[in-house]
């Protein structure tokens, strides 16, 4: 009966991963067209008894041409720091434009940070070179501040594509290899022919899994009802 019930346990877990990984993979399909998305993985965590969550894939994704002088794309590690009401947040959707102030904000409304803080625009002429350093009319008014973290997984996840540091990624200064593309936008990251392959495969591993639990039911049931056949 011991072996049984630890079958079954085994079995009651791996569905569980299983649903996890279809929720994983189900978020990434929902956020195929969302401008920077880093698509989630299912990891485990050993040092807490193999707990169940998803980190981001930081890989690149691919980037776009939009023509419009305030989109940024980033190649490379790292985030755009932002100010919001909540404290700074970091992105990869560099979807940006000015408020009623000029100041130079993103698509949430909320401010975009340079090294000095935040950046006002008054001009026409905007130019933002790889470095992320931004003239107007010919001026430099400041450079976009970029940043990245010692470990970026331990990053957690709001809305509006932003991400917030929960106190141990350790933020660092600048990477030196990252630069920024005036007029252009980072895709997600998400690759729907491979994610559609991992959804499949998941949907199997599930059904194979219940099917399991099913056998084992049924040899429980046989085994109550009638001990003499084991």
């Amino acid at each position: 009966m011991a072996m049984i019930v630890s079958g079954i346990s085994g079995l009651v877990d791996g569905t569980l991963i299983q649903q996890v990984r279809c929720d994983t993979i189900s978020n990434n399909l929902a956020n195929l067209s969302t401008k920077g998305f880093k698509r989630d993985v299912l990891s485990f965590d050993e040092v807490l008894s193999m707990k169940k969550r998803s980190v981001p894939d930081f890989s690149q994704g691919p980037v776009q041409h939009t023509s419009n002088p305030f989109d940024l794309a980033l190649d490379g590690q790292g985030f755009l720091k932002v100010q919001t009401q909540k404290g700074f947040r970091y992105t990869r959707d560099g979807a940006l434009g000015l408020n009623k102030e000029n100041m130079l904000v993103n698509r949430n409304g909320d401010q975009i940070l340079g090294d000095n803080g935040p950046i006002r625009v008054d001009g026409t002429e905007v130019s933002v070179g790889t470095d992320g350093q931004i003239q107007v009319d010919g001026v430099s008014v400041g450079r976009i501040s970029v940043v990245d973290f010692k470990d970026p997984r331990l990053l957690v996840k709001e809305g509006g594509s932003y991400y917030v540091d929960p106190g141990e990624a350790e933020e660092l200064p600048r990477p030196e290899k990252t630069t920024l593309h005036q007029g252009y936008l980072e895709e997600s990251n998400v690759d729907l022919t491979e994610e559609m392959i991992r959804m499949v495969e998941a949907f199997r591993a599930f059904e194979a899994m219940e099917k399991g639990i099913q056998s084992i039911d049924e040899m429980t049931g046989k085994l109550i009802n009638d001990p003499g056949l084991f």
